[in-house]
């Protein structure tokens, strides 16, 4: 199959933004009485004409002041009036018994922005602050529990950790804040560090990734929205759990509304012991404590905001991160070499509506950055299990070929530019640019003193953008749209190529590359509870600075990378309809086909490693998920995922005529077949008034698959299939202002392995307080994401 063949010119992005209401003559704002809050879903009627209130409670109605005004809402007194201005604003009083001649139920805020998401050409998966809020877990386990999805780790709290979409890992799924690509130093997956509560949402984009979030990526791309509320509010959560393991967290912000300012600061600690027990891979009956995989991370945030000058909003923030972590060895008893690291990250953010008679929005971010990475490993000794140790066969250093001290500072420079302009009622135009500009400056002179020169220590930069134009195209009916966009990929990359054979000075290689990507798809409205997508892309991925750079320590650099690359095609349906008052059915099912080629992987000989451009696959499979309120009280949600991934080198790379014995081979450590089930129970005001009761349980089952590729009858190379169940009971009181959670995670015990031959921790117990206190609205404005 020959993917290019396909499609050649296309153009690309995601419907993101708000749906554009047709003309109407009326206007409006229906709150809520109580809270002030806009009401979204609204069933607003006049004469023969209907609608709805959108995300901020707003409305357009064809109607004539005169006209009657009907206005009903689940939950509140219908409200019937005569229309007497243009623009109106209604306020409903909630009832204390629910409106029996209302057939629909309206969707709450978190719900329609969700359905909206859903409505573009990329499947997604939404996780909601509902979802989140509340939970006891990590990000981590959450994000693991839906479909396509899997993280791989390699052991408990602050080991490192890799996102897989769709047979995609790691580095190879862009990772989102805000818009904004995050770009771990190693690839690895560090959301993880993001508190829940400040989390409005995650969208993962899956088999493309939008155009307006820029970057580069291979086909998949998860976006972190982070919350913003419109009031005053103390948050405070403390989490307890199993191996020594606290979090907490500190939120306080304060609204200034009548000056239009808006301040905050956060504190977030967590600290592990992660001393489960784990049996040592072939070693036949030999269980250890892991003893030397402490780890801790302080994060310190604030930032200011404001929302009454020229620009709709400004933001400026500010945050300090810390990390410490200890090396757990598997195949070896490690006892001193760690890891330390620190962040300061200053950001702004620009917010403009309205301009060119309201024909264009403006958002722009500029981000800077320092980071500095410690890597410490000086032992004279190796230890064994059993706790002797012996001089270190190298004189120094437990993991490499010597000691190693390590300071690697890191200087970022990043910004964002989205410029959406509207064509008419139903076209648009999206223009992205992203900029990254890195200077990457490891020192080590205790290995350089060891080694009697300079071996890895050598300065790198990089400097690359990614442009984005994409045109979109909806029908008046909003049955159908049409979205494609253009993509450029440029990266200029300067540093020194070393290994360790190198005795005079290394080669210094400046290099620039040049790559066009495109994304085009289409999503049709089969019925009002029906629709179909389409969406076909050729992504990007440049080299990261781990892959160019080497970590100044083990692993050289490779300044000559070259992008990866990948052709993506995807078809889904999307089933969503709520049959009665209380009963909502959500179903999708996605088949993807991926072509992917140039890839990178690390390789050496034995004395010297680095990345090289070798690789290509294709993967091939399908995911369903369907989600149900079965009654007023309980919900489930199930999901199972297929995929291949197959080695698709005929030859041995590198060379044009040795075989390659893995030929169309499954490309191992990739589970084929996972699925997820999850049930809730919930009852408001079961203990006490205002009150919220919840009871869940989660299943997850990973097949059994291979680490290593099978050549022969007597290679064993097996990660055994598992199956663990959770259960977590939830209570709130006083409107979700006290919140108190119990967690049992995996109740049996099992051995759980994702990630080669890495045990991870088995049962785990979690308790989590949380308060949060609200001021009162004094106005209503209303932040869009």
């Amino acid at each position: 199959m020959e993917p290019k063949s396909l499609l050649k010119t296309l153009v690309v992005s995601v419907l993101f933004f708000s749906t554009y209401l047709t003309q109407a003559q009326i206007t409006g704002l229906v709150l809520d009485y109580d809270t002030n809050d806009p009401l979204i879903g609204a069933i607003v009627r006049s004469g023969k004409k209907h609608t709805t209130t959108d995300l901020d409670g707003t409305f357009q109605i064809d109607a004539q002041v005169g006209d009657s005004i009907e206005i009903k809402y689940l939950g509140y007194q219908t409200y019937l009036s005569t229309i007497k201005d243009k623009h109106l604003r209604i306020v409903l009083s909630p009832k204390s018994e629910m409106l029996d001649e209302i057939s629909v139920v309206a969707l709450s805020a978190e719900e329609a922005e969700e359905k909206r998401i859903k409505s573009s050409i990329t499947p997604v998966t939404v996780i909601t602050a509902k979802e989140l809020i509340t939970k006891a877990g990590n990000l981590n386990e959450i994000l693991a529990r839906q479909a396509g999805i899997q993280i791989r780790q390699t052991g408990g709290l602050g080991s490192s950790a890799r996102i897989n979409i769709r047979g995609l890992e790691g580095k190879r799924v862009q990772i989102f804040i805000d818009g904004n690509p995050l770009n771990t130093p190693d690839g690895s997956l560090g959301i993880n560090d993001l508190p829940l509560q400040v989390i409005e949402r995650i969208e993962v984009y899956k088999g493309s990734v939008p155009a307006w979030l820029g970057g580069d990526g291979l086909g998949s791309a998860v976006n972190i929205v982070i919350r913003h509320r419109d009031v005053s509010y103390i948050d405070v959560n403390l989490v307890r759990q199993s191996y020594n393991t606290s979090r907490a967290g500190l939120i306080v912000k304060k609204s200034f509304d009548k000056k239009g300012i808006e301040a905050g600061v956060g504190v977030f600690n967590t600290y592990s012991d992660n001393d489960y027990t784990m049996a040592i891979p072939d070693q036949e009956n030999l269980n250890v404590v892991r003893d030397h995989d402490k780890f801790h991370s302080l994060l310190i945030g604030g930032g200011i905001t404001f929302n009454k000058l020229w620009f709709d909003e400004i933001e400026f923030e500010g945050a300090y991160m810390s990390t410490r972590k200890e090396i757990q060895g598997i195949t070896q008893n490690i006892q001193h070499a760690e890891n330390k690291g620190e962040t300061i990250v200053g950001v702004m953010n620009l917010k403009k509506t309205g301009l060119l008679d309201d024909r264009l929005s403006l958002r722009y971010t500029l981000i800077r950055g320092k980071i500095n990475v410690e890597f410490i490993d000086t032992s004279s000794y190796s230890y064994n299990w059993d706790g002797t140790r012996t001089p270190s066969i190298f004189g120094k250093g437990e993991l490499g070929s010597g000691p190693n001290l390590s300071n690697t500072e890191q200087d970022e420079l990043r910004h964002r530019l989205n410029l959406y302009y509207t064509l008419g009622e139903t076209s648009s135009l999206n223009l992205n640019n992203t900029m990254r500009k890195s200077d990457f400056n490891p020192m080590d002179d205790v290995a350089n003193e060891f080694a009697g020169k300079n071996l890895f220590n050598y300065p790198g930069s990089l400097f690359n953008t990614v442009s984005s134009l994409t045109f979109e195209r909806e029908s008046k009916l909003k049955n159908f749209l049409f979205s494609a966009a253009v993509k450029h990929y440029y990266n200029h990359t300067e540093g020194y190529n070393t290994n360790i054979y190198i005795q005079d000075a290394p080669e210094y290689i400046n290099t620039n590359t040049h790559n066009w990507g495109y994304v085009a798809g289409l999503r049709y409205n089969i019925n009002e509870f029906l629709l179909a997508k389409a969406v076909h892309e050729r992504a990007v991925r440049l080299p990261n600075n781990a892959e160019l750079f080497g970590d100044g320590v083990l692993i050289t650099p490779s300044i000559k990378l070259q992008p990866e690359e990948a052709y993506n095609y995807t078809v889904g349906l999307v089933y969503d309809r709520i049959l009665k008052n209380y009963n909502r059915i959500q179903a999708e099912v996605n088949g993807f086909y991926m072509d992917v080629d140039n890839l990178i992987q690390l390789a050496g000989n034995g004395l010297s490693i680095g990345y090289v451009n070798y690789a290509k696959a294709f993967i091939v499979g399908a995911d369903f998920e369907l989600k149900t309120d079965i009654t007023p009280w309980l919900y489930s949600g199930l999901n199972v995922t297929y995929q291949r991934v197959v080695d698709n080198n005929q030859f041995i790379p590198g060379t044009k005529e040795v075989e390659n014995p893995t030929y169309n081979e499954d490309i191992p450590n990739i589970p084929q077949v996972f699925t997820n089930l999850n049930v809730e129970l919930h009852k408001e005001n079961l203990l006490l008034k205002k009150s919220k009761s919840r009871l869940m349980y989660d299943l997850s089952f990973t097949q059994e698959y291979d680490y290593g590729f099978a050549l022969s009858v007597y290679d064993k190379f097996i990660i055994p299939s598992f199956l663990t169940h959770t259960i977590s009971i939830e209570q709130s009181f006083q409107k979700d202002r006290y919140t108190v959670t119990f967690e049992a995670n995996n109740i049996t015990d099992q051995m759980v392995i994702n990630n080669y031959n890495q045990p991870l921790a088995g049962r785990t117990f979690r308790l989590k307080l949380r308060c949060l206190l609200l001021g009162k609205r004094t106005q209503n404005h209303h932040h869009d994401h």
